[in-house]
């Protein structure tokens, strides 16, 4: 009798936590998201890798990536699992970190890359003759 009622409060707060948890649907199946603050930790992280010596960043851009809010562009291939990018764009640089695998984990791994912005594109419409 007693381990009935102690596995039924284990499975109402199981569903309780796990029903607390963020959820998102991609091709109709659900899977368990980072939280905001999740999120914000892979933005710390970025940040960390980001200022270490010998990466491909001077001071300034180190400060910018420091101080400004990057964007942040996360696809889901499992819970918790997929692959992130945290984006700063400055006028010169465009500075990405990818994270991918299960998110804050020791199976996370982590590229980054610069590049230059590219120039808007003219667009050329040809006339009628």
């Amino acid at each position: 009798m007693k381990t009935g009622i102690l596995i039924g409060i284990a499975a109402a707060a199981l569903s309780l936590f796990c029903g607390c948890a963020p959820t998102m649907t991609v091709n109709g199946q659900t899977y368990t998201i980072l939280t905001q603050s999740e999120e914000q930790e892979l933005v710390t992280q970025a940040r960390r890798l980001l200022g270490r010596p010998g990466k491909a960043l001077n001071k300034e851009e180190v400060r910018f990536v420091q101080k400004t809010d990057p964007e942040v562009k996360i696809e889901y291939q499992g819970d918790r699992t997929g692959e992130a990018q945290v984006i700063w764009r400055t006028p010169e640089k465009i500075i990405t970190m990818h994270f991918g695998g299960e998110f804050l984990t020791e199976r996370m791994g982590w590229t980054f890359e610069t590049e230059k912005p590219m120039p808007e594109v003219l667009k050329f419409i040809p006339q009628a003759q």
